[in-house]
C-alpha cells in the first residue's frame, strides 16, 4: 500500500540530498535582511475541502470492482458486506456475449455520497477441467476496458459520462484457506501487469490467528519471489449474510458457532479493505490503474507505427517494382525479351523429346523375322441328302 494510504506520505523534492516534504520552518530572515515576510494565508485548505466535498455530494463516486477466485469463496458475500447492502437484490445484471463475464451495476447513497458501482463477476476456474479459458475469459475482458478508454479517446466528442465505468479499478484475487495453489500463481503471473490486485484470504474464520498470519508470510513470500505486483497486502475476510448480536446489543454481519460468534467487522479486516476500495484509497487505485493504461497504450500506439511501417513498406516495394518495370519498358526491355521468348519457341518447337534435331536422320529398323504364312484352306462343303 501505497505511502499515501498509511497516512505519511513524503515527497522528495531535488537530487537525493534535497528536503523531503513537509519543509521544516526555518527562522525568518526578516530581521537579518530588515525586510518582513508576507502574511501567511489561511482558510485555504478549508475552501478547498469545501469544493471537494460539494462535488463529491454533486457527482459521487464511480468505479469498478473485478472479483477473480474459485466458486464457493463466498465473492458475493463479501461484496456485500463491504457495502453494507444487498448488491444482488437491487443490481442491473448484464451477461456479456462471447464471455462468461457478469457486470452488475448498483447505486446507492453511502454516508451521504452516491456511490456508482459496477460489479464484475468472473468465471470460477475451479469449475472446469481446462483453465486456460477462464484465464483467457478474464485477462481478454481487462485488454477490452483498456481497448474502450483508447477507442473514446479517439472521438471528437468526449463526454465524461462515457468514461465513468471505464476500465477496472481493482481486482478483488480470492485465495483459498490454508493453501496458494500453482493456478492463483498462474494466473496472478498473468494480471498483475494489468490492473490493481488485492489479495483477500476468504473465510479466515477457518484459521487460527496464527494460521492467518502464517498464511500471510507465505503468500507474500511466494508473490515476491516471483515479482508479482499487488497493490497492498493480504487481507484475511470473513462474511457473512446472517446477522448476530454484539455485546453491544446491536445488531451486526456475523456467524454463530457451538463455541461462540464471530462479527465481520470486529474478527476480520473487512474495515481495511472498505478504507483501500472506497476510502482512502480510492485515488490511489486511480492512479494505479492510470498507469496500467498508459502502458497498454503505449504498447498499443507502438503495435500501430509498427503495423504502419509495414503497410507502408509493402506499398513502396510495390511502387518501386513499377518504377523499375517502366524504366525497363523505356529501355526497350520488352522487345528484349520478345525476341528471347522467340528464340527459346523456335529451339523448342525444332526439337524432339530427345533432344535431337529433327532434320537428322532416323536410324534404320531392325529387320522383321521371318514367319511362316500358312494359307488356310476352306473346309469342304457337305452335300445334303435330298440332291
Amino acid at each position: 500500500m501505497s505511502d499515501r494510504m498509511n497516512g505519511n506520505a513524503t515527497v522528495e523534492q531535488g537530487g537525493s540530498g534535497g528536503a523531503r516534504w513537509p519543509l521544516e520552518k526555518k527562522a525568518s530572515s526578516s530581521v537579518s535582511s530588515g525586510k518582513q515576510d508576507f502574511p501567511e494565508l489561511k482558510g485555504v485548505r478549508e475552501q478547498l475541502a469545501y469544493r471537494r466535498t460539494q462535488d463529491l455530494i454533486a457527482y459521487g463516486e464511480s468505479l469498478t470492482i473485478m472479483c477473480v477466485g474459485e466458486s464457493g469463496l463466498g465473492k458475493t458475500t463479501v461484496i456485500n458486506n463491504l457495502f453494507s447492502r444487498d448488491i444482488e437484490k437491487n443490481a442491473a445484471a448484464q451477461a456479456l456475449p462471447t464471455m462468461d463475464i457478469l457486470e452488475k451495476e448498483v447505486s446507492f447513497e453511502c454516508d451521504s455520497i452516491p456511490f456508482n458501482v459496477r460489479l464484475v463477476d468472473s468465471p470460477g476456474y475451479g469449475d472446469v477441467l481446462d483453465v486456460s479459458r477462464s484465464f483467457e475469459t478474464i485477462v481478454s475482458y481487462l485488454d477490452a476496458e483498456k481497448e474502450k478508454i483508447f477507442q473514446l479517446e479517439q472521438h471528437i466528442n468526449r463526454s465524461s459520462k462515457k468514461f465513468r465505468f471505464s476500465g477496472v479499478e481493482v481486482v478483488l484475487f480470492f485465495i483459498s484457506p490454508h493453501r496458494l495453489k500453482g493456478l492463483d500463481m498462474e494466473l496472478l503471473r498473468r494480471l498483475h501487469s494489468k490492473v490493481a490486485i488485492i489479495p483477500i484470504l476468504a473465510k479466515a474464520d477457518t484459521m487460527t490467528v496464527k494460521e492467518i498470519e502464517s498464511f500471510k508470510d507465505v503468500v507474500r513470500q511466494k508473490l515476491q519471489a516471483n515479482k508479482i505486483k499487488y497493490f497492498c497486502d493480504p487481507l484475511a475476510i470473513i462474511s457473512s449474510s446472517e446477522l448476530v448480536q454484539n455485546d453491544e446489543g446491536e445488531a451486526v454481519a456475523g456467524r454463530l458457532y457451538p463455541w461462540g460468534k464471530v462479527e465481520v467487522e470486529r474478527h476480520s479486516e473487512l474495515s481495511t479493505l472498505r478504507s483501500v476500495v472506497i476510502g482512502t484509497g480510492l485515488e490511489d487505485l486511480r492512479r494505479a490503474k492510470d498507469t496500467y493504461y498508459e502502458t497498454f497504450r503505449r504498447e498499443r500506439l507502438e503495435a500501430d507505427r509498427q503495423n504502419l511501417l509495414r503497410k507502408v513498406w509493402r506499398v513502396g516495394s510495390n511502387l518501386l517494382l513499377g518504377i523499375s518495370l517502366v524504366i525497363f519498358v523505356q529501355q526497350g526491355g520488352l522487345g528484349l525479351l520478345a525476341d528471347g521468348l522467340q528464340s527459346l519457341n523456335s529451339k523448342v518447337r525444332d526439337s524432339d523429346g530427345d533432344g535431337r534435331d529433327a532434320k537428322e536422320p532416323l536410324p534404320p529398323l531392325p529387320p522383321a523375322p521371318e514367319e511362316e504364312i500358312k494359307e488356310e484352306t476352306p473346309a469342304p462343303k457337305k452335300k445334303s441328302g435330298w440332291f
